[in-house]
């Protein structure tokens, strides 16, 4: 029953800095804003021993091996990355407020969607995308990256019924090489936004409930009674953390999603 402060001490672009927000506010860290640039290469090393480079972008790479032998190997052309666009299937879990399925003709935040279920949705959505690979794409020392670019905020993909995990943080990418075949695939995204926007959807209806300042005054009887809100709120929180005046929460899948091609370059490392 006491008001908390979050602080938060980093560092960004080799400064300490400090922000610190009372609860119920959003801290925005910089970094946020800055853009996550994907690996260009990875190195693998086979059961035999056997040490590649895993290219996604053309280009000269210099390696240096632990006991300090330089050498250096290059990437020729690679494929172009190709955009997966619409139109997307988006499936919602019933008793929120929302359709059970939509269509997005392009990827788009759920706020800037006309229907007001989708708009406040918290939780999380499935994405259903059957896409087409082109053969070109893979092949003996083929790669083949799925990356998805913006997502807010939680991405858990599945690749042919192949889990892929959950995605977390950027850059959203993933090798899907091994998973992915020419012709068509069946892609399916699920994501996991953050609870304001459907708190701040509720806002926009009549209270259920009686407050002290900030906090709840006393438990509803229709809630002690184990009954729906009778003015239609999805949710029930003890402390009053957001208003119908908030800003609503970019979220869902944003993209662009694209297909990204790379090269396995074997080496030759020197004694």
């Amino acid at each position: 029953m006491h008001v908390k402060q979050l602080k938060v001490e980093y560092v960004y672009n080799g400064k300490p800095q400090v922000m610190a927000v009372e609860e119920g506010d959003t801290i925005e860290i910089p970094v946020n804003d800055m853009q996550v640039i994907p690996p260009t290469y990875n190195l693998m090393v086979a059961d035999t021993g056997a040490v590649s480079l895993k290219a996604w972008e053309a280009g000269k790479f210099d390696l240096t091996t632990a006991l300090g032998k330089h050498f250096s190997t290059e990437a020729p052309a690679l494929e172009k990355p190709v955009e997966i666009t619409g139109p997307w299937t988006v499936n919602f879990p019933k008793g929120w407020g929302t359709p059970e399925q939509i269509t997005l003709d392009n990827l788009i935040s759920w706020t800037e969607h006309p229907e007001s279920g989708v708009k406040y949705f918290s939780g999380t959505a499935i994405y259903i995308k059957e896409i087409d690979i082109p053969a070109a794409l893979l092949g003996e020392g083929k790669l083949l990256a799925l990356d998805l670019s913006r997502v807010k905020n939680i991405a858990e993909v599945k690749l042919n019924g192949q889990d892929l995990g959950i995605w977390w943080k950027p850059p959203f990418r993933a090798d899907i090489t091994k998973f992915a075949k020419p012709g068509k695939n069946s892609l399916e995204v699920r994501i996991t936004n953050l609870w304001p926007n459907r708190l701040i959807g509720d806002e926009q209806l009549p209270d259920d409930r009686e407050w002290d300042g900030k906090q709840l005054k006393g438990w509803p009887q229709w809630l002690l009674e184990g009954k729906p809100s009778p003015t239609g709120r999805l949710t029930f929180t003890t402390w009053h953390h957001w208003t119908k005046e908030d800003k609503l929460l970019e979220s869902g899948l944003l993209g662009p999603v694209r297909l990204v091609p790379g090269l396995v370059i074997p080496l030759e490392i020197p004694d």
